[in-house]
């Protein structure tokens, strides 16, 4: 198990044994961070462009009836898991790509500036987006929805173009 993994089954672990005061139904959302490679920014540029962003989201559920149905979003972007798909199942898993264009440019003026090596080559962004979760519940007495949040965290790695080496250098200047 990786070490990213450790944590989130453990808050799966905790959710699932501890008791809760929500009378019997609950929902506890939790992300693996994402990753992404971008490309340096102009030292003019005061952010750096993302990518689309790939989320891999797990919420535990408990109903005290039925479980419903279960939605994951972040920015504008969900899916839904249905009562077929979580029949007799304690938790909902997704990945969730995420398009560049709703998410905010990352922001950091010692990351990733092309033709500047002394910048930093990763970013580490704790609470950068957020997921949402909801969990309807049915029973005999009627439905009931349950919501829950979570930060997520995103690791930023800048792609810089590896230094020329002495002949390829030779051979450009040739030409």
């Amino acid at each position: 198990m990786t070490s990213n993994r450790v944590p989130i089954l453990a808050l799966f672990v905790i959710a699932t044994a501890v008791p809760t005061a929500m009378a019997d139904s609950l929902i506890v959302v939790a992300a693996q961070e994402a990753e992404a490679v971008v490309a340096p920014r102009p030292a003019h540029a005061r952010a750096v462009s993302l990518p689309p962003l790939t989320f891999r989201l797990r919420a535990a559920i408990r109903c005290a009836g039925d479980p419903v149905s279960v939605t994951l979003s972040v920015a504008d972007t969900f899916i839904t898991r249905d009562r077929d798909e979580l029949d007799g199942q304690r938790a909902a898993e997704a990945e969730l790509t995420v398009p560049a264009h709703q998410l905010t440019m990352a922001s950091n003026r010692q990351f990733c500036v092309e033709d500047d090596i002394e910048t930093e080559d990763e970013l580490f962004t704790p609470g950068f987006a957020t997921v949402h979760a909801s969990l309807t519940c049915e029973d005999e007495t009627g439905a009931s929805v349950h919501y829950a949040s979570a930060p997520l965290s995103v690791r930023l790695s800048c792609a810089r173009n590896p230094v020329q080496s002495e002949s390829d250098q030779e051979s450009s200047m040739d030409r």
